[in-house]
C-alpha cells in the first residue's frame, strides 16, 4: 500500500525519526515519499560515489521484515546521507519532497535541541523555591531537622519523574511540567523511616 504525504508525516514514526537522540530516515520511507520502488532507492545508495568513511558515518545497513515474514535489505541514513542521495533525484515534484524532508530534519533537530537544554540558574532557584513551599505547606509545624526527610524524598521523586541525576539536568522545556509535579507531590509516610542519604536541601 502507497502511503500519502499526509499520512507519512502523521503516521506513528513519521518521515524523520529519532534515536538515541539523532535524527533519521530509511530508505523505506525514502522510497514512499519520493514514489520510487525500494530496490530503486537501494541501487542508489549503493552506487553512490561517497568514500568509505562517509558511508559508514551516515548509511547504516539494516533489515525489516516483509509481509511474506522474509527478511529484506534496507538502510538508516543521517540528514547528511539523505542530502547526498537527494542531490540526485530532480524534477518539481522530487524538489518539494526534498523541501519537505529538510523541514522535517531541521524541526526534528530543533526538538532534540530544545531538550538537551537544562534549566538555568534562575529556573533552579525557582526549582527550590517551589519544593521548599511544598513542604513548608505540608508540614508547616516541623522543626527544619525533621522536615529534611521529606525535602530529600521530593528531590528523589522529582528527579526519577525526568529520569535525571541532578534536578538540575530537568530540561528547560519541562519547567513547567516540574512545577506541576512539585505542587501535586504527596509524600509517603516517613517518620519512622531512617533517612541516611545525603539531602539536598537548599535555604531559599
Amino acid at each position: 500500500m502507497i502511503l500519502s504525504l499526509k499520512q507519512l508525516l502523521e503516521g506513528p514514526r513519521g518521515i524523520v525519526f529519532v534515536n538515541d537522540n539523532q535524527a533519521f530516515t530509511d530508505s523505506r520511507i525514502i522510497a514512499e515519499v519520493f514514489q520510487k520502488g525500494h530496490d530503486k532507492v537501494l541501487r542508489d545508495i549503493r552506487s553512490l560515489k561517497c568514500s568509505d568513511a562517509f558511508r559508514l558515518a551516515n548509511f547504516g545497513e539494516a533489515e525489516y521484515v516483509n509481509g511474506q515474514g522474509r527478511k529484506m535489505p534496507m538502510y538508516v541514513l543521517t540528514f547528511n546521507g539523505f542530502a547526498v542521495l537527494a542531490m540526485g533525484y530532480t524534477g518539481e515534484k522530487a524538489m518539494q519532497f526534498k523541501e519537505l524532508y529538510i523541514e522535517e530534519f531541521d524541526r526534528t533537530h530543533r526538538l532534540l535541541a530544545d531538550l538537551q537544554v537544562t534549566l538555568l540558574s534562575k529556573e533552579q532557584k525557582m526549582i527550590r523555591l517551589a519544593v521548599r513551599n511544598r513542604i513548608l505547606l505540608l508540614y508547616p509545624n516541623l522543626s527544619i531537622h525533621s522536615r529534611k526527610k521529606y525535602f530529600a524524598a521530593l528531590y528523589k521523586d522529582l528527579k526519577q519523574q525526568f529520569q535525571v541525576l541532578s534536578y538540575k539536568d530537568i530540561p528547560r522545556n519541562a519547567m513547567d511540567e516540574a512545577l506541576a509535579f512539585i505542587c501535586g507531590w504527596v509524600s509517603p509516610k516517613l517518620v519512622s523511616r531512617n533517612v541516611n542519604e545525603e539531602v539536598e536541601y537548599v535555604e531559599c
